[in-house]
């Protein structure tokens, strides 16, 4: 999603008038026109309703709007943040903690944002298990942390609802299951399971297990999802990881299917710290985000 769309759907709701909207943003109106057309088709439905001379707002416009403000302002307070961080000398930190397991490529379009307007951006990226993150937020090694929403996390830290991190099976190439679409638990019955090494697909495992048998591989991944691959490809076993989660060749995903199979991935910072303009960007964008829209990460 283009922040200059945003800022031509936005002069575009306040004239309600394409010539006006254009002039302000001091375009064509062609180009607001079709920037104005991208962004709908991004978020996949029509936010202008064009009847000859008449110009106004979807219902699902005026759903958007208030989303889309709150974006554009929140890219705002990345820009004069770093104007006013621009003088200081030395690199601005914006460490980052992720469960493991959760693709990385989903922050992309985020850290492009803030890298493009943070001067001397140091950008540090750590996986590790929920409660380790939780301790480093805590302890200051770590700014912010992406973490699974499926147990309690301490009380000093503040959270707030990203996205829904959906669960798949990990297979080697040519299992009789990689041939459906998605796999239901009950499927898994008799299967050689891995030991998981994300937090989010072993509670997964556990809740599987009280209504299905799960046979266990004799085989140990620790926490390497590369090492992890490597089992599956071998045809050692199969295993749960999070969706979108990255493997190597050899390996095919396919959705975990069910109620339940899912769970809310929460941004944690602690709670009253200061924040340098790198971190209290990231923040600020990743709260203002549409996680459900279509991106070139998903």
């Amino acid at each position: 999603m283009d922040l200059t769309q945003i800022r031509y759907f936005l002069a575009l709701a306040e004239t309600l008038n394409f010539t006006r909207a254009a002039d302000r943003c001091n375009v064509t109106q062609p180009a607001l026109t079709r920037a104005v057309q991208r962004l709908e088709e991004e978020l996949g439905g029509a936010l202008i309703l064009r009847e000859r001379a008449l110009t106004q707002l979807t219902e699902f416009g005026r759903a958007m709007l208030p989303l889309l403000r709150q974006t554009s302002e929140a890219a705002e307070a990345v820009r004069s943040g770093a104007t006013g961080f621009a003088r200081r000398d030395g690199p601005v930190p914006l460490r980052i903690g992720l469960e493991r397991c959760l693709p990385v490529r989903t922050l992309l379009p985020l850290l492009r944002e803030v890298a493009a307007h943070i001067h001397q951006l140091e950008l540090i990226l750590a996986e590790d298990a929920p409660d380790a993150l939780a301790e480093a937020l805590l302890a200051g090694a770590l700014d912010v942390a992406l973490l699974p929403g499926m147990a309690p996390l301490p009380d000093r830290l503040s959270r707030w609802p990203l996205w829904t991190q959906g669960l798949a099976v990990l297979l080697p190439e040519g299992h009789p299951l990689a041939e459906r679409a998605e796999v239901p638990a009950e499927a898994l019955r008799g299967e050689a399971l891995l030991p998981c090494v994300s937090a989010a697909a072993a509670a997964a495992f556990a809740r599987i297990g009280e209504a299905v048998p799960l046979r266990r591989a004799a085989h140990a991944a620790g926490s390497s999802m590369g090492a992890l691959d490597a089992l599956v490809a071998l045809g050692l076993g199969l295993a749960l990881v999070p969706a979108g989660a990255p493997h190597g060749a050899g390996c095919v995903e396919r959705p975990l299917a069910g109620e339940g199979m899912a769970l809310p991935v929460l941004l944690a910072v602690p709670a009253g710290r200061p924040m340098n303009p790198a971190v209290a960007a990231f923040v600020k964008l990743a709260r203002a985000r549409r996680w459900d829209a279509p991106s070139e990460a998903s």
